[in-house]
């Protein structure tokens, strides 16, 4: 990325600087902006939910002082306690006109206020008596070691609160919430009987309906203990303990606010708590519904920096063009010195830095004109002295005599490892001083890489091990002579020389469809993945690569010479694994 900009023009250069140094500023500013405005709002609405929180509870508090106040009405009431002081065996007549005295006092109470609740009046003496149209069966017989009654008992006329879920069967409504209290006679004290009011999670959620709450937003109320009394929108953890991470910190606290995730979406609690009742009032709202107030203040960042970048850019690039005509003046004439014209000169009506850089270039083009003739002059003098050391070139074919005269004395004396080294050697120097031959038969070549590695293996003795492939239908087939000597050279100096082990060298040529494939491969020290990408990206780009040698180097010119882009070249390598050269040539009969 970083030399990609380094090849970009100063144009470009100069507009991209000029954007980043405008733009960022301006983008810093408008997110630092945006969030702090985000959190401000963010806790402005916990601020407000916390206030309609301690409103519900306000009228929840109301509610159920109502239900208390009803409650005392009931326990003073002297008729009351004068029925439940009857004899349950008194005749039905009486009963009817007790049990119409009662109903008129639910009508009296119920129609003063709409609640949603049923008032039960159960005196020890048998007698029951209910506001709605059943005795529901925990009412019908009295078990005072349990639940509301020992409550009740234990209050001595105290209003005591009983949390519980149950479904009534004919209306289906949730009972929620019991309100409890023992009826006594005035006169004696005596128990005589319960008074118990069940209330409908209705009653609660008629409350929540006038705070006007979100479709999203989850809503508790919660009893001093830590059970749902009422919930929103979902119903079915009523009567259920409060359970999340947070459960003991809303328990303990009195109100607040905080951030956490909730059923993995990031949402704001707020918790209240009354100081009559200590039922606590919880609402959980989704960061998304905050967000969406934030719409306002992200379209006007977005759209001041949209303007921003728009003049940023204008700005850029007329700064730029200005700055960067006269060079590319300069270029252009640059151009025409390439093509051979050095009579171009450069014309500067400023004495700036361009204007000095070309003058600069005005005497450049003056001395590279005496410069070229100099040049000339003395290619002209080296060719001479060329031609003077080619004739005193020693004549190869002494050199093959001496050598031949070698072998036969090696053989006289016994000495056969020298006579195959003097035999090899002079093969190869006939091979490689031969005339008007650029290209040989994989045969040739192949006889020539075998005298090669007759030279090693006496230099290496055991080193390393050769095994050579070669299809029958294809030594006949040309290829540019000294093809394979230089690469499996390479394998033994670069890949087998330095490894401590016994090494192995694979050498294939075979037939696929119209090419011949090549193969070399090694299990010398290889290349880490480093150096394996920077050879590749030096031979891709024609570059001189140490790693490898001038002896690939060479190979990889002729191929492109004898082939142009027929040929293909695949070079792989693994650290202490070896190396692997892979060549796909077209086919060149002889």
């Amino acid at each position: 990325m970083i030399a990609k900009l380094h090849s970009l023009n100063l144009r470009s250069k100069l507009i991209i600087v000029i954007i980043i140094t405008s733009l960022v500023p301006l983008l810093l500013l408008g997110f630092f902006t945006f969030n702090f405005l985000s959190e401000l709002l963010q806790e402005e609405v916990s601020e407000n939910e916390l206030e309609r929180l301690t409103s519900i509870n306000n009228q929840v508090s109301f509610f159920l002082d109502d239900i208390e106040q009803m409650t005392l009405f009931f326990y003073k009431n002297e008729e009351i306690q004068d029925i439940l002081k009857k004899n349950n065996t008194r005749n039905l007549n009486e009963k009817y006109v007790d049990f119409e005295y009662v109903n008129e006092l639910f009508d009296t109470v119920t129609g003063v206020k709409d609640w949603e609740v049923n008032i039960y009046v159960i005196g020890l003496n048998g007698d029951r008596y209910f506001s709605n149209e059943y005795l529901p069966n925990r009412y019908n017989s009295i078990r005072e070691s349990w639940g509301v009654f020992r409550k009740a008992n234990n209050a001595k006329g105290s209003l005591v609160w009983d949390t519980n879920y149950s479904i009534n069967g004919v209306d289906n409504q949730d009972i929620v919430l019991t309100a409890g209290r023992i009826l006594v006679d005035s006169t004696t004290n005596e128990k005589i009987g319960y008074l118990m009011v069940d209330i409908y999670e209705s009653a609660f959620s008629t409350i929540y309906e006038k705070n006007n709450f979100s479709n999203r937003e989850s809503f508790f109320l919660l009893d001093n203990q830590g059970y749902i009394i009422s919930s929103q929108p979902n119903k079915t953890n009523v009567g259920t303990k409060f359970e999340m991470d947070y459960y003991q910190r809303i328990m303990d606290g009195e109100k607040g606010f905080f951030h956490f995730d909730w059923h993995d979406i990031s949402s704001i609690l707020t918790y209240q708590t009354d100081e009559n009742t200590n039922f606590k009032t919880v609402s959980i709202l989704p960061m998304d519904i905050i967000q969406q107030k934030n719409y306002l203040v992200r379209n006007l960042t977005l759209n001041f920096a949209l303007i921003g970048i728009i003049f940023s850019i204008w700005l850029a690039y007329y700064l730029s063009k200005t700055i960067t005509r006269p060079l590319y003046k300069l270029i252009n004439l640059m151009k025409e010195v390439e093509k051979g014209n050095l009579q171009v000169r450069f014309d500067s009506k400023f004495n700036d830095d361009i204007g000095i850089f070309g003058k600069r270039f005005n005497q450049m083009l003056e001395k590279l004109k005496i410069s070229i003739q100099e040049n000339y002059e003395k290619q002209v003098r080296m060719k001479d002295s060329e031609l003077k050391a080619l004739r005193a070139q020693i004549n190869p074919h002494f050199l093959y005599n001496t050598l031949e005269t070698v072998n036969w004395l090696a053989r006289l004396e016994g000495v056969n490892d020298i006579s195959k080294i003097v035999v090899s050697l002079s093969e190869i120097m006939k091979y490689s001083v031969r005339k008007g031959k650029d290209f040989v038969t994989i045969k040739q070549d192949v006889k020539q890489l075998k005298n090669y590695l007759t030279i090693q293996e006496f230099r290496y003795r055991d080193k390393f091990d050769v095994h050579l492939t070669v299809d029958d239908s294809v030594l006949n087939q040309k290829i540019p002579a000294l093809l394979l000597q230089p690469i499996v050279e390479n394998a033994i100096v670069h890949g087998l020389e330095n490894k401590v082990s016994k090494g192995k060298i694979d050498i294939s040529i075979t037939k696929e469809h119209r090419r011949i494939r090549i193969i070399v491969q090694d299990d010398g020290v290889g290349m880490d993945e480093k150096t394996l990408v920077q050879v590749n990206q030096e031979i891709k780009e024609g570059l001189e690569f140490e790693e490898l040698g001038i002896g690939i180097e060479n190979v990889r010119k002729r191929l492109y010479l004898s082939y142009g882009s027929q040929f293909q070249w695949t070079l792989t390598s693994k650290d202490n694994e070896g190396t692997r050269i892979e060549i796909l040539i077209p086919y060149k009969e002889g």
